[in-house]
């Protein structure tokens, strides 16, 4: 049976594997880096795209601009309106009532 100290000697790298692996070179870092800095530039243009796309449907259709896209606020009809407004006021009925 194995004592604690040849566990750890297995999860601890030793001065003998260390030598195996040398690092990155600055080259390799610089790529890196690049490529970090290149995904976070392009996470921010998609989110700003995407916001000023919500920003332009809500000026355009007003707050149901949010909730639907503009193909589904094309054809929805006044009754569509009322039905989604019931069931709304209905939740809120039901969450009052659970208080």
């Amino acid at each position: 049976m194995k004592s604690d100290m040849d566990n750890t000697e297995l999860m601890v790298p030793t001065a003998d594997t260390s030598t195996q692996w040398q690092g990155l070179t600055l080259e390799q870092l610089r790529m890196l880096r690049a490529k970090a800095l290149l995904r976070r530039e392009v996470g921010k243009v998609k989110m700003s795209a995407a916001l000023d796309g919500m920003k332009t449907r809500v000026n355009d259709n007003g707050i149901r601009g949010l909730m639907f896209n503009d193909k589904t606020l094309g054809h929805l009809k006044t009754a569509d309106y009322v039905f989604l407004g019931w069931k709304i006021a209905q939740l809120f009925i039901k969450a009052r009532r659970r208080k």
